[in-house]
């Protein structure tokens, strides 16, 4: 499936967390498939740091779902939230990365 970041995404996510990010939508929906659930189209990624070490709060809302992980970056960043969209059009599907204010 295509994946399209935004400019703020661009210009403000460092690639080793943008990538981070991409293989936790995965891992989340092969988990959802396997378990025959309802895909939710809508991933919110929280980072925390918390003694010096950079966390991600993966949160979905139905099902409702929270996993926190540990970054694979050290470094403090300027972004609290991201979102991950899955769009699906009639003949294409495809997943978006955008800052909530590109919302």
């Amino acid at each position: 499936m295509e994946r399209y970041i935004t400019r703020g995404i661009a210009s403000n996510l460092p690639a080793t967390l943008q990538q981070q990010l991409w293989t936790l939508v995965a891992q989340r929906e092969n988990e959802q498939s396997k378990e025959l659930e309802g895909i939710d189209y809508f991933h919110v990624f929280q980072f925390n740091m918390h003694n010096n070490q950079l966390y991600i709060q993966h949160k979905q809302e139905r099902p409702e779902y929270v996993k926190l992980h540990k970054a694979n970056y050290s470094k403090t960043i300027n972004i609290n939230k991201v979102y991950v969209i899955r769009e699906d059009d009639v003949d294409l599907s495809y997943y978006v990365m955008l800052l909530p204010d590109e919302y």
